[in-house]
């Protein structure tokens, strides 16, 4: 698992998990959860979830969980936009093994500018479902990988 390095990069990784823990369900993401896949203490994701929320990107109550504002989601789906076109490029193009793809891509999204990412994706093949085919499971695009 890749721990963010900045503020910024701390932020934009909670947004993107609280997107795919909220993204196909009714379920708010709760803390445990995001703890699970961020590798940090519930705490810390408590600590986290209550200055999201007076930034207003995300909805937080105590014991139920949270959820997005349109704000958090709008920066939650170009993160993992650009964490997307990472994955497809650093496969695809570079052919980089599958198990480094997922991490390579993941510490380049947060310094790829949306127009850098619009290019890159312009030199793959990357479905136009991306980033609603992300596989939270897999750590990357369901069709990123055949089965």
């Amino acid at each position: 698992m890749v721990q963010p390095a900045t503020t910024n990069e701390n932020i934009e990784m909670y947004l993107k998990y609280v997107y795919l823990l909220t993204r196909d369900s009714k379920e708010a993401a709760r803390t445990g959860e995001l703890a699970k896949h961020l590798g940090v203490s519930p705490a810390s994701v408590t600590e986290m979830l209550q200055k999201l929320a007076r930034m207003d990107l995300l909805n937080h109550t105590k014991y139920q969980g949270a959820r997005l504002t349109p704000k958090g989601r709008r920066i939650a789906v170009n993160i993992l936009q650009r964490h997307c076109v990472m994955e497809w490029f650093l496969a695809k193009t570079l052919k980089v093994p599958r198990g480094r793809f997922h991490d390579e891509a993941c510490q380049m999204e947060h310094a790829l500018s949306t127009d850098t990412a619009r290019r890159l994706r312009a030199l793959t093949d990357q479905p136009d479902t991306c980033p609603s085919c992300y596989d939270l499971k897999q750590l990357h695009c369901k069709y990123l990988i055949s089965k």
